[in-house]
Protein backbone atom coordinates (compact mmCIF):
# COMPACT_ATOMS: atom_id res chain seq x y z
CA UNK A 1 0.00 0.00 0.00
CA UNK A 2 1.36 3.45 -0.89
CA UNK A 3 1.40 6.55 1.33
CA UNK A 4 -1.30 8.20 -0.74
CA UNK A 5 -3.66 5.35 0.25
CA UNK A 6 -2.82 5.82 3.94
CA UNK A 7 -3.15 9.61 3.65
CA UNK A 8 -4.40 11.07 0.37
CA UNK A 9 -2.18 14.09 -0.12
CA UNK A 10 -1.22 16.88 -2.41
CA UNK A 11 1.92 19.02 -2.67
CA UNK A 12 1.20 22.67 -3.46
CA UNK A 13 2.95 26.05 -3.21
CA UNK A 14 2.88 27.52 0.30
CA UNK A 15 0.49 30.40 0.97
CA UNK A 16 -0.05 32.53 4.06
CA UNK A 17 -3.28 30.57 4.64
CA UNK A 18 -1.40 27.31 5.28
CA UNK A 19 -1.21 26.32 8.94
CA UNK A 20 2.08 25.18 10.47
CA UNK A 21 1.19 26.01 14.07
CA UNK A 22 1.17 22.35 15.18
CA UNK A 23 3.99 21.17 12.90
CA UNK A 24 6.58 19.12 14.79
CA UNK A 25 9.90 17.84 13.50
CA UNK A 26 12.66 15.87 15.17
CA UNK A 27 14.90 18.79 14.15
CA UNK A 28 14.10 22.04 15.95
CA UNK A 29 15.52 24.08 13.06
CA UNK A 30 12.96 22.54 10.67
CA UNK A 31 10.03 23.31 12.98
CA UNK A 32 11.28 26.85 13.56
CA UNK A 33 11.76 27.44 9.85
CA UNK A 34 8.24 26.48 8.73
CA UNK A 35 6.60 28.27 11.65
CA UNK A 36 8.67 31.47 11.77
CA UNK A 37 10.76 31.99 8.63
CA UNK A 38 8.93 30.48 5.66
CA UNK A 39 6.55 33.37 5.13
CA UNK A 40 9.43 35.87 4.98
CA UNK A 41 11.36 33.78 2.49
CA UNK A 42 8.34 33.45 0.20
CA UNK A 43 7.29 37.12 0.45
CA UNK A 44 10.85 38.31 -0.30
CA UNK A 45 11.19 35.79 -3.18
CA UNK A 46 14.24 34.25 -1.46
CA UNK A 47 12.72 30.76 -1.63
CA UNK A 48 9.71 28.93 -2.95
CA UNK A 49 8.13 26.55 -0.48
CA UNK A 50 5.97 23.58 -1.33
CA UNK A 51 3.78 21.97 1.31
CA UNK A 52 2.24 18.54 1.72
CA UNK A 53 -1.39 18.64 2.85
CA UNK A 54 -4.56 16.64 2.51
CA UNK A 55 -6.52 17.76 -0.56
CA UNK A 56 -8.62 20.78 0.43
CA UNK A 57 -6.89 21.08 3.82
CA UNK A 58 -4.49 23.88 4.81
CA UNK A 59 -2.62 22.03 7.60
CA UNK A 60 1.03 21.47 6.66
CA UNK A 61 2.16 17.84 7.09
CA UNK A 62 5.48 18.24 5.27
CA UNK A 63 7.35 20.75 3.14
CA UNK A 64 10.47 21.60 1.17
CA UNK A 65 12.05 24.84 0.01
CA UNK A 66 13.75 25.63 -3.31
CA UNK A 67 15.96 28.54 -4.33
CA UNK A 68 18.68 29.22 -6.87
CA UNK A 69 22.36 28.77 -6.09
CA UNK A 70 25.69 28.59 -7.85
CA UNK A 71 28.68 26.51 -6.84
CA UNK A 72 32.35 26.93 -7.67
CA UNK A 73 33.27 24.40 -10.35
CA UNK A 74 36.59 23.49 -8.70
CA UNK A 75 34.74 22.53 -5.47
CA UNK A 76 32.77 19.78 -7.20
CA UNK A 77 33.71 16.10 -6.99
CA UNK A 78 35.56 14.83 -10.08
CA UNK A 79 32.70 12.53 -11.00
CA UNK A 80 30.27 15.49 -11.17
CA UNK A 81 32.70 17.61 -13.23
CA UNK A 82 33.00 15.05 -16.03
CA UNK A 83 29.99 16.13 -18.08
CA UNK A 84 29.69 19.76 -16.98
CA UNK A 85 30.90 22.81 -18.87
CA UNK A 86 34.00 24.25 -17.25
CA UNK A 87 32.58 27.61 -16.23
CA UNK A 88 33.95 29.06 -12.96
CA UNK A 89 30.45 28.85 -11.42
CA UNK A 90 27.93 26.04 -11.93
CA UNK A 91 24.21 26.76 -11.71
CA UNK A 92 21.99 24.81 -9.38
CA UNK A 93 18.75 24.62 -7.47
CA UNK A 94 19.06 24.44 -3.69
CA UNK A 95 16.72 22.22 -1.74
CA UNK A 96 17.44 24.12 1.46
CA UNK A 97 14.96 22.51 3.84
CA UNK A 98 12.80 19.41 3.84
CA UNK A 99 10.66 18.44 6.81
CA UNK A 100 7.87 16.06 7.78
CA UNK A 101 5.41 16.49 10.66
CA UNK A 102 6.67 13.84 13.09
CA UNK A 103 3.54 13.64 15.28
CA UNK A 104 1.21 13.31 12.30
CA UNK A 105 3.39 10.61 10.69
CA UNK A 106 3.53 8.66 13.95
CA UNK A 107 -0.27 8.80 14.32
CA UNK A 108 -0.75 7.53 10.76
CA UNK A 109 1.73 4.73 11.34
CA UNK A 110 0.03 3.72 14.60
CA UNK A 111 -3.43 3.68 13.00
CA UNK A 112 -2.52 1.98 9.69
CA UNK A 113 0.60 -0.05 10.49
CA UNK A 114 2.16 1.41 7.34
CA UNK A 115 5.00 3.92 7.45
CA UNK A 116 3.81 6.96 5.44
CA UNK A 117 7.26 7.73 3.86
CA UNK A 118 6.45 11.39 3.35
CA UNK A 119 10.15 12.28 3.19
CA UNK A 120 10.54 10.14 0.07
CA UNK A 121 7.40 11.64 -1.50
CA UNK A 122 8.66 15.16 -0.85
CA UNK A 123 12.14 14.42 -2.19
CA UNK A 124 10.70 12.81 -5.32
CA UNK A 125 8.37 15.75 -5.89
CA UNK A 126 11.25 18.21 -5.41
CA UNK A 127 13.44 16.37 -7.92
CA UNK A 128 10.66 16.23 -10.51
CA UNK A 129 9.83 19.91 -9.96
CA UNK A 130 13.50 20.86 -10.37
CA UNK A 131 13.72 18.81 -13.55
CA UNK A 132 10.73 20.70 -14.99
CA UNK A 133 12.17 24.08 -13.96
CA UNK A 134 15.50 23.19 -15.57
CA UNK A 135 13.83 22.81 -18.96
CA UNK A 136 13.04 26.54 -18.84
CA UNK A 137 15.91 27.92 -16.75
CA UNK A 138 19.03 25.78 -16.96
CA UNK A 139 20.45 24.36 -13.75
CA UNK A 140 23.16 21.73 -13.83
CA UNK A 141 22.88 20.58 -10.21
CA UNK A 142 20.39 19.82 -7.48
CA UNK A 143 22.00 20.87 -4.20
CA UNK A 144 20.93 19.92 -0.68
CA UNK A 145 22.09 21.34 2.62
CA UNK A 146 21.48 18.51 5.09
CA UNK A 147 20.45 19.90 8.47
CA UNK A 148 22.83 19.18 11.34
CA UNK A 149 20.92 17.79 14.33
CA UNK A 150 21.66 19.64 17.54
CA UNK A 151 22.68 17.78 20.71
CA UNK A 152 19.16 18.36 22.02
CA UNK A 153 17.65 17.00 18.77
CA UNK A 154 19.68 13.81 19.20
CA UNK A 155 18.53 13.33 22.80
CA UNK A 156 14.90 13.49 21.67
CA UNK A 157 15.32 10.79 19.02
CA UNK A 158 16.32 12.71 15.89
CA UNK A 159 18.42 10.94 13.29
CA UNK A 160 20.92 12.63 11.04
CA UNK A 161 19.21 13.30 7.65
CA UNK A 162 22.54 13.04 5.82
CA UNK A 163 22.16 9.27 5.34
CA UNK A 164 18.66 9.75 3.91
CA UNK A 165 20.05 11.88 1.06
CA UNK A 166 23.06 9.64 0.48
CA UNK A 167 20.66 6.72 0.02
CA UNK A 168 19.02 8.61 -2.85
CA UNK A 169 22.21 9.20 -4.81
CA UNK A 170 23.39 12.58 -3.53
CA UNK A 171 27.15 13.10 -3.18
CA UNK A 172 28.76 15.29 -0.49
CA UNK A 173 31.22 18.02 -1.38
CA UNK A 174 34.66 17.35 0.07
CA UNK A 175 34.98 20.90 1.40
CA UNK A 176 31.44 20.94 2.86
CA UNK A 177 30.33 17.40 3.68
CA UNK A 178 26.79 18.48 4.67
CA UNK A 179 26.26 20.05 1.24
CA UNK A 180 25.26 17.33 -1.22
CA UNK A 181 24.78 17.40 -4.96
CA UNK A 182 23.22 15.37 -7.72
CA UNK A 183 23.62 16.38 -11.34
CA UNK A 184 20.41 17.25 -13.11
CA UNK A 185 21.52 14.74 -15.74
CA UNK A 186 21.38 12.03 -13.02
CA UNK A 187 17.95 13.25 -11.90
CA UNK A 188 16.73 13.09 -15.51
CA UNK A 189 18.08 9.54 -15.90
CA UNK A 190 16.44 8.47 -12.65
CA UNK A 191 13.04 9.80 -13.70
CA UNK A 192 13.22 9.14 -17.44
CA UNK A 193 10.09 6.98 -17.35
CA UNK A 194 8.06 9.79 -15.75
Amino acid sequence: MQSDQVFPHTIVPWTKDHDASNFTSNLQSITKYIQDQAHRDVSSFASSIFVLTAPGDMVIRGFYSLSSISLVYSDLPDRAKKRLSRYPQVSGILLGRLGVDRDFSEKLYASSGIKPRFGEFLLTDAQLRCLKITKEIGSALLVIDAEQPSAQDLTTGATDPLNFYLKYGFTPLTSKPRRLIKTMRAVAAEFKSV
